[in-house]
């Protein structure tokens, strides 16, 4: 008798347990999500030859470009920065000024790979 009281009282407190477990699990978690997303964003990087640290991402809005069918798309992008596309071989094609933060411009380019710059970010493109 005494023996199953045990065991009962000791399952009782293992459910307990278990639940106190998971409750806080999710507090944690949310905790967490909650703290990285309250803080801005800083990427660092190291020059081998230098060994000085530079910050890559300073900031949580930083700019997009894509494109779409024939048009280049800039978002959170600086006024008066430069969007260079340049062909896979390395020719330079064409320079975008951009005129306002979230920007649109048809290109009119034939078909084939590109690259974007932008300072010192690069993306590679398809235009079909």
């Amino acid at each position: 008798m005494r023996n199953k009281k045990n065991s009962l009282l000791f399952k009782q407190k293992y459910y307990i347990c278990k639940i106190i477990y998971r409750c806080m699990k999710r507090i944690a978690l949310i905790f967490v999500l909650l703290t990285t997303l309250s803080f801005q964003v800083s990427v660092f990087s190291q020059d081998d030859k230098s060994g000085k640290s530079k910050v890559l991402i300073e900031e949580q809005n930083v700019f997009e470009m894509f494109v779409v069918g024939n048009k280049l798309t800039v978002k959170n992008g600086q006024i008066g920065k430069q969007v260079e596309i340049i062909s896979i071989i390395g020719t330079k094609i064409k320079e975008i000024k951009i005129v306002y933060p979230n920007f649109e411009q048809e290109l009119n380019l034939p078909r084939g790979i590109y690259l974007l710059r932008m300072e010192e970010t690069v993306k590679k493109t398809l235009i079909k």
